[in-house]
């Protein structure tokens, strides 16, 4: 019963962290700091294209971004407009690719979230760190079913 109570404990917790980190206002706020003037939308749409290298298939970027097609290819000629994102047709599909004035919001944009993170972790130990981060990678692993990446030098 100890190991159903702690599951479910962990379950409330994954889902306010979630809540709490893609909450609108949140991240309306987060890009306000970093001077990227998106709306949370476009702001997913950039973290969803910088985590797979810059680009994404239209298609793609509609399922991982839970959005219609129709609702898509309005976010994407918006971010066109802005100079995030250059879509490019090649053949029969579209790729949507972030400018550099798109990966440079990226990068501002995981800047501030790492402030974030570093100022959540205010007061833990480099041990506490290092462990909570190894059990956070194997959870998302199992959860997601991926290989675990190759470890960085600092782990070699």
């Amino acid at each position: 019963m100890a190991i159903l109570n702690d599951v479910a404990d962990i379950h409330v917790a994954l889902v306010r962290v979630v809540a709490e980190w893609s909450e609108s206002d949140l991240q309306r706020q987060v890009a306000d700091t970093v001077d990227v003037a998106l709306d949370p939308t476009a702001i997913r749409a950039v973290y969803l294209l910088g985590m797979n290298d810059g680009i994404l298939g239209f298609g793609a970027l509609a399922d991982h971004a839970s959005m219609s097609r129709p609702t898509t290819s309005k976010l994407v000629a918006r971010m066109a407009a802005q100079g995030i994102v250059d879509p490019v047709r090649s053949g029969r599909t579209v790729q949507v690719r972030l400018t550099d004035a798109g990966a440079q919001a990226y990068a501002r944009l995981v800047a501030a979230g790492h402030r974030m993170v570093d100022d959540a972790l205010r007061g833990w130990s480099p041990t506490e760190v290092a462990q909570f981060r190894q059990q956070l990678e194997r959870f998302v692993i199992a959860l997601s079913g991926t290989q675990p990446a190759p470890p960085t030098q600092e782990e070699s």
